[in-house]
């Protein structure tokens, strides 16, 4: 994840409950991405949709997915839940094509889900 927000969120999260997590730069390949994704075995990957650079705009899912089809070590990789937080800069996109909604979910759409009132911390 870029120097967003919720990637700060994330990993306080990650901490808060007790959760072994491993941070990745967003400009990896996605070679190196799944040989990391393969040393940690995650039960869920937290990304965004894409990381801005001063000339470009570099989109994530694309190459998280072709990094899932790399992954030799975890089981089913293609199949591993990813939490996309959008930026807003690409328009409500998270790449050209759909991005596939049965290992996708959208980090705005279960924010919106969520019943605060009986989720308040006493």
């Amino acid at each position: 994840m870029p120097m967003v927000p919720p990637a700060a969120w994330a990993m306080l999260a990650c901490a808060r409950i007790g959760a072994i997590h491993s941070v990745v730069f967003g400009g990896f390949a996605a070679k190196e991405l799944a040989n990391r994704i393969d040393d940690c075995k995650p039960k869920l990957l937290i990304t965004c949709s894409a990381g801005l650079e001063p000339n470009k705009v570099l989109k994530y899912a694309p190459i998280v997915d072709e990094a899932m089809t790399h992954c030799v070590l975890l089981e089913n990789a293609e199949a591993l839940p990813r939490l996309i937080y959008q930026r807003p800069e690409l328009d409500g996109k998270y790449k050209d094509e759909e991005v596939n909604p049965d290992v996708y979910f959208d980090y705005e759409a279960l924010l919106a889900e969520q019943d605060w009132e009986e989720a308040s911390c006493e």
